[in-house]
């Protein structure tokens, strides 16, 4: 048995008596590339990993190529590192939801659409198509694009509705960078889409933003009423 494979049994000892929680950040670290580093040092790894990125939670968020740059980090070992925050999500719905939840209340619209993002890097479209109900029937990723930018068009969303057998829908996307205000395209689109779920008889209950633990919900924020306009035809 090598030095290392005792240093990992020793390991795995603590994380069984005291639980993952309450080691230390690199040995959080050094245990979770245990999955994905069969042999070897993992412990200079999970080092070198918080010296650049200073927290467990920033390594798990960061960019693949970025971990790659770190010595004992491949692709394989990257990929996994980043997968994790999806998998929060997985976890917190599946422990949540025994059966599929109804988003009727603005609470928990935001508890179960946020899930979706948690570690994204990029910007992504969500649609959630619920029945009359307002429990949930379906989840599509519509677009996915580059920090900042995800396009999607409304005949998109209504045909995936529309295949869904939707009543009433959620749009929702990300803002990685931040900003959690939305931009005016997003104010534009928004509206389209309350018209256009309307020709086809599905409510558009609300377009959400997710940044980090903040949103924006343009019902909220009353960017889904109908829109006053003078004599002229301008928006007021």
């Amino acid at each position: 048995m090598s030095l290392h494979d005792k240093h990992r049994q020793r390991l795995d000892k603590k994380v069984c008596e005291y639980g993952l929680e309450m080691l230390e950040p690199h040995e959080q670290l050094e245990h979770l590339l245990f999955a994905v580093i069969p042999r070897g040092d993992t412990n200079k790894i999970a080092h070198r990993l918080l010296e650049k990125f200073v927290s467990v939670g920033a390594v798990i968020n960061a960019d693949p190529k970025e971990l790659e740059k770190i010595e004992g980090v491949g692709p394989r070992t990257a990929m996994f590192l980043t997968t994790l925050p999806s998998l929060l999500g997985i976890v917190e719905r599946s422990v949540k939801v025994s059966k599929p939840p109804e988003l009727f209340t603005q609470n928990s619209i935001i508890k179960f659409v946020r899930t979706y993002f948690y570690g994204r890097l990029n910007e992504a479209v969500y649609l959630f198509s619920l029945n009359s109900a307002y429990k949930l029937i379906a989840v599509s990723k519509v677009s996915e694009g580059i920090a900042g930018a995800a396009y999607v068009f409304p005949a998109q969303l209504m045909r995936q509705a529309i295949r869904d057998n939707a009543s009433a829908v959620i749009v929702a996307h990300n803002h990685p960078g931040g900003k959690v205000q939305p931009s005016r395209n997003d104010i534009d689109l928004s509206r389209k889409l309350v018209d256009a779920f309307k020709a086809v008889d599905i409510e558009f209950k609300d377009s959400v933003i997710v940044s980090g633990d903040r949103y924006f919900s343009m019902r909220e924020n009353g960017y889904l009423e109908p829109v006053s306009k003078d004599y002229k035809g301008r928006e007021k």
